[in-house]
């Protein structure tokens, strides 16, 4: 008995050293993370491929209007200058006016939204629709829908930062979409003339 009772406080200091030793791990963990956090949004190549995008739209693409294309060019200098979530602004704006232009004249739309008591179509009904139509897939729905997010709490927050990986995609699936829509109003125009 006397032997087990000399034991416990060699267990005590034993178990004070492990416990000591898994904080210092989880310290060096915590730090790790953060510091690939903070690369990750320093990270000069994702903001240097987004605008490597925008000026490969606005350069190599027929489809793209010139008023669409100055402010893709707009988006671009606010990238350059770290103006990141002002930027997602004017994307969702280029893209919520794309939409009004191709669903101007749908009534299913225009229904649908009087049936829910608005008065109003609004930039989610523009996306759903959009997404029933099959115009945009589930995944690139999802991030248009985080846009608009961002885009509304630019227009109403003050100084909003957001995760460059979260804001890379965003961006690029915005791209992707504006293309989309530009090729379906430039066709649609087409075959409204003939």
């Amino acid at each position: 008995m006397s032997n087990s009772k000399s034991l416990i406080p060699y267990l005590a200091i034993i178990a004070g050293v492990v416990i000591l030793w898994l904080l210092s791990e989880n310290e060096k963990k915590n730090k790790l993370i953060s510091n690939l956090r903070k690369t990750i949004d320093e990270n000069e190549s994702l903001t240097n491929e987004i605008k490597r995008k925008l000026n490969e739209l606005i350069a190599n693409n027929k489809d793209i209007e010139p008023r669409i294309a100055n402010e893709l060019s707009q988006i671009a200098s606010l990238v350059a200058i770290k103006q990141d979530a002002t930027a997602v602004l004017k994307l969702a704006k280029i893209i919520e006016n794309l939409l009004i232009e191709l669903y101007k004249k749908d009534n299913e739309l225009k229904d649908k939204v009087k049936t829910s008591g608005r008065k109003k179509v609004v930039f989610a009904d523009y996306l759903e629709h959009a997404k029933e139509k099959g115009i945009i897939n589930a995944e690139d729905f999802h991030l248009l829908s985080v846009m608009k997010i961002i885009r509304n709490e630019e227009a109403h927050l003050l100084d909003v930062k957001k995760e460059k990986s979260r804001l890379s995609a965003i961006f690029i699936s915005g791209m992707g979409f504006i293309l989309v829509l530009c090729r379906i109003l430039k066709k649609k125009t087409i075959e409204d003339e003939f």
